[in-house]
């Protein structure tokens, strides 16, 4: 993967080719759009605001072009990628000029929720446009002679659909941002990446807006009404918050010289259990907001 990175730094031509080609092969593997906007990232950061543009503007018109020669128009993918790369050319813009990732994640946060809002402008009922999506989807795959998810399952799946979309899409920018100050970092500043995680600290004011979309949360459930734009909020925030509790971990254990294993252990419990791994993360970014854990942590001795 270092080796991907340092062949898009050697010009601009070579970096738009590469996030074109991966963003294209999203359209078969979706993880690939992950790499796609990780270049794009680091070249931003690397580059500047008017590179990292004129790369994403070249990237975007290879793929239309590519996407026009195969289908003979664009389709919803074409939007669906550019959708992706701009909130993280903006992360990538807050993190050069402040080279805080706590502030980065909050862009995209805001780009997340500007996504969620827009969804439950156009779609007033948001659950039935996806429990749609999947039942034509449920055609297709049946007229081609497949199975797929019986009724109850289309009903089940697609109240979660929302929740996961905005889920998926946080986890996915912030990945994207992640991967190119990581890649960065490699190529020009080696360890730079983990003693700017460690440090990685969410804006004091995120709190109080977490209380507030909270408290709005608990009461539109306590009234029986959905909690729409405010229980998005929490998914968001909760992420959000996360990966602070993810950053404190790493700098305790750092400082204490506890065996990496334990590290090891909370990513297999997020992969394996993220519904359990992430609340207590968050648990843990919130408490230190107010404690602020690695100001009075102490490295031991030679550490």
């Amino acid at each position: 993967m270092r080796g991907l990175a340092k062949l898009a730094m050697r010009g601009p031509l070579i970096a738009s080719l590469l996030i074109a080609v991966f963003a294209l092969l999203a359209l078969f593997f979706g993880p690939a759009l992950l790499i796609s906007g990780g270049l794009l990232g680091l070249v931003t950061l690397r580059q500047g605001a008017l590179a990292g543009l004129r790369t994403l503007l070249v990237a975007g018109t290879l793929c239309a072009a590519a996407m026009v020669a195969l289908n003979g128009r664009l389709g919803i993918a074409a939007m669906a990628i550019a959708a992706a790369w701009m909130p993280v050319w903006g992360a990538c813009l807050t993190l050069h000029r402040t080279r805080q990732q706590g502030q980065a994640v909050v862009n995209i946060g805001i780009c997340v929720m500007v996504y969620a809002a827009l969804m439950r402008f156009a779609n007033p009922d948001v659950n039935a446009f996806w429990r749609g999506r999947l039942t034509v989807l449920g055609e297709l795959v049946e007229a081609e002679g497949g199975q797929f998810l019986s009724a109850d399952q289309i009903q089940t799946y697609g109240n979660l659909m929302h929740t996961a979309s905005v889920a998926l899409l946080y986890i996915g920018f912030t990945g994207m941002l992640m991967l190119a100050r990581g890649w960065q970092a490699q190529l020009y500043n080696p360890g730079g990446f983990g003693t700017e995680f460690r440090n990685f600290v969410l804006p004091r004011w995120v709190l109080p807006i977490g209380a507030l979309a909270a408290a709005c949360n608990t009461i539109l459930n306590w009234v029986g009404a959905a909690g729409g734009l405010a229980q998005d909020a929490m998914i968001v925030l909760l992420l959000m918050f996360a990966v602070q509790g993810l950053a404190v971990l790493h700098a305790v254990c750092l400082a204490r010289e506890m065996n990496r294993a334990w590290l090891g252990g909370v990513y297999l419990l997020l992969g394996l259990a993220p519904h359990v791994a992430i609340p207590i993360l968050a648990t843990t970014g919130i408490a230190d907001v107010v404690v602020d854990f690695r100001r009075r942590v102490r490295p031991n001795a030679g550490g």
